[in-house]
């Protein structure tokens, strides 16, 4: 009976993650979908999300349709976050970044998301690199998309704005 369930809860692990997949990259397309997407030349602030949530709702279906291997194994051995923790934590991190992005602004709200993923990536809550490494990032984003290609971000209406 428990190598049934195992077996059983191997088949389902990938599908359920790939359901997972599919219902955030919604929730972040009808998201972005309620910033201004602006036209082929200048865009909006809303584009990029719409398309980054399109490609995740699409690579999800296509896991859906065809699971990759299964490495719940090699996930178990070292003891660090993975599989549908990691995901799950990704997730509300990007929707505590959508949810606070006109309140605290872009570049608060973006290094909080940075940091968040730099402390994952680096398996410590608290990291003095990872919190570099976010400012440093925040502040490239803000450079590229603001200053190059004049794209209105929100600066937060907690600022006054």
């Amino acid at each position: 009976m428990t190598g049934e369930t195992s077996s059983l809860a191997a088949t389902l692990r990938p599908r359920l993650g790939a359901i997972a997949g599919i219902v955030f990259g919604l929730i972040g397309t009808l998201a972005s979908l309620q910033l201004p997407l602006g036209t082929s030349r200048l865009l909006g602030p809303g584009a990029v999300p719409l398309l980054l949530s399109l490609a995740m709702t699409g690579l999800s279906l296509a896991l859906l349709v065809k699971p990759g291997s299964d490495e719940a194994e090699a996930d178990e051995e070292d003891g660090g976050l993975h599989g549908a923790a990691m995901v799950a934590l990704v997730a509300l991190m990007i929707g505590a970044f959508a949810l606070l992005l006109t309140w605290l602004g872009f570049i608060v709200a973006g290094t909080a998301l940075m940091y968040g993923l730099y402390a994952i990536g680096e398996e410590k809550p608290v990291s003095a690199k990872a919190l570099l490494r976010a400012v440093l990032t925040a502040l490239a984003a803000y450079l590229l998309f603001v200053v190059a290609l004049s794209v209105n971000m929100p600066a937060g209406t907690l600022w006054g704005y």
